[in-house]
Order: structure tokens, then C-alpha cells, then sequence
């Protein structure tokens, strides 16, 4: 991006200038092809060392540009433009050791000053190099801390997918005797003896077991909270999550909870209806809850207990609550929103936390970056003495920026910045620029000799790693209308004045990416490791697939007057059996297939020596003779060949076309007492395995 940047307003500046010499246009279309090829390369992918190279050849062809005159430090038409990329592209490229090319390329570019500028273009070049290579080190500085912080959150990304696996693995085995031991004796139970205590009891016992966390939850978020509260209230809820998680202060994290759960035993208890929705919206710096059911709502205003147990509780932690009892149901709805001026200047305190959590003490590290940045500029300053009388205005300005940033910096180590700080950093630089810009001459306005304009961009630099992007810009905005007025006023060309703003910007989205990165690693160092309750709750939901929804529903009406027949609790027992013994989605269809066998009526028995790795083709057979009038269906065989004897036999006319509704490599004998058909459980299977291939007969 920045190289794309760089690119573009070299375009432009060079559309400007009235050039006609060919060498120079063939020599300006060559920077703009390799560079901008280089960028294009890595927006697309990885860069590697073609990259540098095109930059590299970039930077010879600016540097050998025919020119009338030896441009000035820092100047519009000065090759110093063309030392970024490469520079740049070195730290993109090397993850170690990128200080010696750096410094070749620096020597480099010194050489072709000097080659094409005598004494003096080396003198230039000499106050460029220092001025960039202040710049290229911070940026190094800062991609090694982007660098380290995702190389921690990468390592607790595998560890905690580590101990997830670990967790699954127990959580299956867990499982199965979950789902043979309680799941389903319990379910038999409920179809046999509903209003039995002892059934109660067991009853909620393993709804406990199946509405637990979902995976990827941990227990302290508030979805998985919620979830938990709907399932202790027995309550049927279609959760809808929108947002990533995010960091809540307990006190905002327990009144919405606490206010949402009431809100959900309201309905349970008062709107005739198992079902409700529950829709939360997540936001860094916000939450909204919303509760909807389908009940006989409410008319009137909300009582007591609506306006204790929800409504004030929002409202103790600044939030709002609107609870609406409409004729097909209510509808509460539960808003926390960050401080208004929290908000609008990006101090979100997730902000703070996460960056925190990557880089340890943001204060520093900025500290550090505006180090390297302030000792490259007060050298290129020195070395301007060579050139120019000094310049104590600027130097004056410059340690008041100092001193601004080493306060702003030890404060942003101690904790977040308050809002009054932003103030400052608004009000000072642009104050500072105001004062002693004007002691620049207009050829020396956006080179080498405008030095303080880059310096003045440190505060807001810094404060980068703690607020968000948008308001460093709206930070560096008086600093960009300063320049402007200034540079007009001392007699600076229009054309120069992108070359003079751009600076400031660039370098801010520059520390915003470096600072965003930092931000997605703090979040995955913040968010705690997968729980085994969690794994627990996959290992169920990965078993029982789509039966989990009715066993979910039949276990929660449990001695309820209104308690559904249909599916049965027995039939849905023989479901769970079938999801045990015929795991995961390649016996998906199989399982489908007994429970329409089940539902029509029809006993079905299984006798599998050895579960065969797939029942795709035993399934698409079983679907041939289902509506054949059969009442009763034996499965048995190995994982190569099964046989289905299905009793009573089919009519003739049925007997006679049955043979064509089989999968290939399935044989059938039909008899009016009985119909055997034969043939592997898994067609597919079998041929991966490189068995020979069935034919029909």
C-alpha cells in the first residue's frame, strides 16, 4: 500500500512537469513498471527477493534521470523518493539480517547522487540517506514487534488447537458412553414412564449434557451464557450471533446477562411458548440483546419485575432496555453502548486491552519507534548546517515535540490516554508547524530542510498504537491545513504540494497497519483456550447430528400436558442407537433411511458384525423395497457384503420391477414370504479400495 502510494504521487508530480526528453520518459516509465509491479506482486502474494530487485532497478533508473540541476535534499524531483521501496521491501522480504541490505541500498543511493551530482548531489545525498534510513529502522523496529506478536498468538493457536484435539479425543470416547449409558435408557424411560420422578430427574440430567456450551465458546461469553440460561429454563431458542467476541466490563457483562436470562423465564413462564429467539449483536464498543417469542404478549406498561429485573438493570450501567408487548408476542431488547465521546475518539477499551495484550507496553514501543524516527530527522538537521545557517526555531520546536511525546508515551505505560490528551496532541503540533515553518525558504519547503513537518507527525505516530486509525488521521488534519496555508504563503509550487502533504498520512496508515495486526494477535492471546465442557458439547452435537434437535425437545417436555407424540420418545432412542453404532456422515442416509423404516411402522433389526466404513449404497437399497408393504427388515453382514430380509415378500408386479430399482452390484431373491437382497453396504468404498468391480447378476 505504501509503495502503490508512493507510486501514484510520483505519477502525478511527473504528469505535472513539461518533459519531453525520451531517456527521461523511458527512464520515469521504467520506475513506474517495476515499482508498481512490485506492489501489485505483493498485494497478490508473498514478496521475495524479484521485489527488492524490481525496486532496486527502480531506484537506478529515478536516480539516473536526466536533470538540468542537482535537485535539493528532500526536493519534489529528488530521487529520494525511490529509496523507500527498496528499503521496504528488504523488511518485507528478510525476516532476519534486513539492516546490511538496507544499508547497501543507502550506499547505493549515495553513489548515484554522487555520480550524477559531484560534490554537491553527494552532500544531498548524504542528508537523504540519513533521513530515510531514520525512517526505514523505526519501520523495521515496528514490523519485528507486528512480527513477534504474531508469532505468539500463532503459537497459542496451535496449542490450544492441541489441547482441543486432546479434548475431542477423550470428549468421543466420553460421549459414547454418554449416549449408550444415560441418553438412551433415558429416552425408553420417557416413552414409558413420563411423569416418573426418577425420569424427570434423568431427563434434565442429560438436557444439561446437550445444551452446553456450542463449540468455540467459552462459558463467561455472554452467548454461551445465554444459551445456558435458555437451557436451564427448558426454553427451545434459535440463537442468531452477529460480531466478533468481544471484551465487556464485568459489570456491563453481568447486568445484560442478568437482564436478558430474566427476560428469558419470562417467557418461560408467562407466554404460553417453548420457543423464543435470541439475537445478539456484538460490537467493539457496544451490545445489543435482543429477545423475541411468539406468546400472547402483555397490554399496558411492564411491571415491577420487567422494570426492576431488566430495565433498571440496564439502565445502572448506562445502557436502555424497551420491553414491547405486542399481540403476537414481545419483544425486549437490551442496548450498551461505550461512552459517547469514548466512541467518536477511538479510545474503545478494547482498543487498550488488545493491543496490550500483543505488544505489553504500547508506551514503549511507540517511545522506542519515535526515537529511531526523531534521531534520523535531527541528523539530517545537522547535517543541513553544511548547507543553510541553523535553524533555532526548529530546533525549538522540536524539543517541545520531544517533550510532548515522552509524556503522551510514559502515560500511554501506565494505562489508557484520557480524552484531554487528544486535545493536546491536536492543538500543539499544528501550533508548533504554525510558528516555525515560515522560517523554511520555498525551496526547501517539502525537502530535506522542511524536516519539522515529518517531526511534528511523532505524537499522533504514537498514539496510533492506542486509538483508532481514524482519529489519528483527524489528529494529523490541522497539521495538513498548516502546511498548506504556509507553503502558499512562502511561495511553494501547487504541483509540490501532494509531495509535501502525503508524508504525514502515509507514515500514520503505515503504523495503523502495523498497530491492527498487533490488535488481531491480542485478540487471539485474549481469548481463552476451548474448555472440555466444550469439546464435550462438539463430541454430542458431531454423534447425534440432526437427531440432537428432537431429543432436545423431548427431553424438555418432559411431563409437560402438551408434550409432542410425534417423533416418540422410543423411536427417538433407537435414533440415538443408530447414531452409536453408525457414526459420522457416511452412514448418514442409512440412518435416515431406519427412521423412515420406524416411522411407518416397520421393525427393524441390525446385526453388523463389523460396521462397514460406509452405508451409502445399503441405504439407497433399503429406499427400493420401503414402500413395498414390508413390516418387518433384518440387517445383517460384514463392511463387504450385507444382506436385508425383508418380511412380508413383495407382490408379483413389484417383484418384477424390483431388481431395476437397485444399486448396481445388488441381487434380490423375492418370494411371497420374504425378499433377501444382497450387495456391498458402500459401492464407492469398495472400488477405492481396488476390489473388483460388481456387475448386476
Amino acid at each position: 500500500m505504501v509503495i502503490l502510494t508512493k507510486t501514484l504521487v510520483f505519477a502525478a508530480q511527473f504528469g505535472s512537469w513539461d518533459r519531453s526528453d525520451p531517456v527521461e520518459l523511458l527512464l520515469a516509465g521504467l520506475v513506474i513498471g517495476c515499482v508498481g509491479t512490485a506492489a501489485v506482486r505483493c498485494l497478490a502474494s508473498v514478496p521475495t527477493g524479484f521485489d527488492v530487485f524490481l525496486c532496486t532497478v527502480a531506484l537506478v533508473g529515478g536516480s539516473l534521470m536526466p536533470r538540468d540541476h542537482v535537485p535539493l535534499s528532500g526536493a519534489a524531483d529528488s530521487p529520494i523518493i525511490h529509496l523507500v521501496e527498496p528499503m521496504l521491501m528488504v523488511i518485507a522480504v528478510r525476516r532476519h539480517r534486513a539492516v546490511v541490505p538496507m544499508l547497501l541500498l543507502a550506499g547505493l543511493f549515495v553513489g548515484l547522487r554522487w555520480a550524477t551530482g559531484d560534490t554537491e548531489g553527494l552532500r544531498y545525498g548524504a542528508q537523504e540517506v540519513v533521513l530515510i534510513c531514520g525512517t526505514a529502522f523505526a519501520a523495521l523496529y515496528l514490523v519485528t514487534q507486528m512480527r513477534r506478536a504474531s508469532a505468539r498468538a500463532e503459537e497459542v493457536i496451535a496449542t490450544n488447537r492441541e489441547v482441543h484435539r486432546a479434548h475431542l479425543s477423550v470428549a468421543e470416547l466420553d460421549t459414547a458412553a454418554f449416549l449408550h449409558d444415560d441418553l438412551v435408557p433415558t429416552l425408553l424411560a420417557v416413552g414409558s414412564m413420563p411423569g416418573s420422578p426418577d425420569t424427570r430427574s434423568a431427563a434434565a440430567s442429560a438436557l444439561a449434557r446437550l445444551t452446553g456450551p456450542s463449540h468455540g465458546e467459552d462459558v463467561s461469553d455472554v452467548v454461551a451464557a445465554l444459551r445456558a440460561a435458555a437451557g436451564r429454563e427448558m426454553l427451545d431458542v434459535e440463537v442468531v450471533v452477529k460480531g466478533p467476541r468481544t471484551h465487556l466490563p464485568e459489570a456491563v457483562r453481568e447486568a445484560m446477562v442478568g437482564a436478558a436470562t430474566e427476560a428469558l423465564r419470562n417467557v418461560a413462564r408467562h407466554s404460553g411458548q417453548r420457543h423464543a429467539t435470541l439475537t445478539v449483536v456484538r460490537r467493539p464498543t457496544g451490545l445489543r440483546i435482543r429477545i423475541e417469542d411468539p406468546g400472547t404478549g402483555f397490554s399496558g406498561k411492564p411491571g415491577v419485575g420487567m422494570r426492576v429485573a431488566i430495565i433498571g438493570r440496564v439502565e445502572s450501567i448506562g445502557g436502555t432496555a424497551r420491553v414491547d408487548g405486542i399481540a403476537s408476542g414481545t419483544v425486549v431488547e437490551l442496548v450498551w453502548r461505550a461512552r459517547i465521546v469514548s466512541r467518536l475518539l477511538g479510545l474503545a477499551p478494547e482498543h487498550d486491552r488488545l493491543i496490550r495484550a500483543a505488544v505489553i507496553d504500547p508506551g514503549r514501543v511507540a517511545r522506542h519507534a519515535c526515537a529511531v524516527l526523531a534521531a534520523g530527522y535531527l541528523a539530517t538537521a545537522a547535517l543541513l548546517t553544511l548547507d543553510i545557517p541553523p535553524q533555532p526555531w526548529l530546533y525549538a520546536g522540536a524539543a517541545l515535540i520531544v517533550a510532548m511525546v515522552l509524556v503522551l508515551t510514559v502515560a500511554m505505560s501506565r494505562g489508557p490516554v484520557h480524552p484531554v490528551v487528544l486535545l493536546v496532541v491536536a492543538v500543539v503540533p499544528p501550533g508548533v508547524l504554525a510558528l516555525t515553518l515560515p522560517s523554511v525558504s520555498a525551496e526547501g519547503m517539502g525537502g530535506a530542510e522542511s524536516w519539522i513537518i515529518e517531526f511534528s507527525t511523532l505524537p499522533a505516530l504514537a498514539l496510533a498504537w492506542v486509538v483508532s486509525v481514524r482519529m489519528v488521521l483527524l489528529l494529523l488534519l490541522p497539521n495538513a491545513v498548516v502546511i498548506t496555508l504556509v507553503a502558499l504563503d512562502v511561495g511553494a509550487p501547487a504541483a509540490d504540494l501532494p509531495h509535501i502533504l502525503f508524508v504525514q498520512p502515509l507514515n500514520a496508515m503505515f503504523v495503523a497497519v502495523i498497530v491492527s495486526v498487533c490488535r488481531r494477535a491480542g485478540r487471539v492471546l485474549t481469548e481463552p483456550a476451548a474448555p472440555e465442557v466444550t469439546a464435550r458439547a462438539a463430541a454430542v452435537l458431531s454423534a447425534l447430528g440432526p437427531t440432537l434437535r428432537p431429543v432436545v425437545v423431548a427431553l424438555r417436555a418432559v411431563g409437560a400436558p402438551d408434550a409432542p407424540t410425534e417423533p416418540s420418545p422410543t423411536r427417538l432412542a433407537q435414533a440415538v442407537r443408530d447414531c452409536l453404532y453408525l457414526p459420522g456422515p457416511g452412514h448418514e442416509a442409512l440412518r435416515t433411511e431406519l427412521d423412515m423404516l420406524r416411522r411407518a411402522g416397520v421393525r427393524v433389526h441390525t446385526i453388523l458384525a463389523e460396521s462397514p466404513p460406509a452405508t451409502r449404497t445399503l441405504a439407497a437399497a433399503l429406499g427400493a423395497v420401503r414402500g413395498t408393504g414390508i413390516q418387518e427388515v433384518t440387517i445383517s453382514g460384514t463392511s463387504e457384503e450385507v444382506t436385508i430380509v425383508a418380511v412380508p415378500g413383495p407382490a408379483p408386479e413389484v417383484a418384477e420391477r424390483l431388481p431395476r430399482l437397485l444399486p448396481v452390484a445388488w441381487q434380490v431373491t423375492a418370494e411371497p414370504e420374504a425378499s433377501v437382497l444382497s450387495g456391498p453396504p458402500d459401492l464407492a468404498t469398495l472400488i477405492r479400495r481396488g476390489g473388483r468391480q460388481p456387475v448386476r447378476g
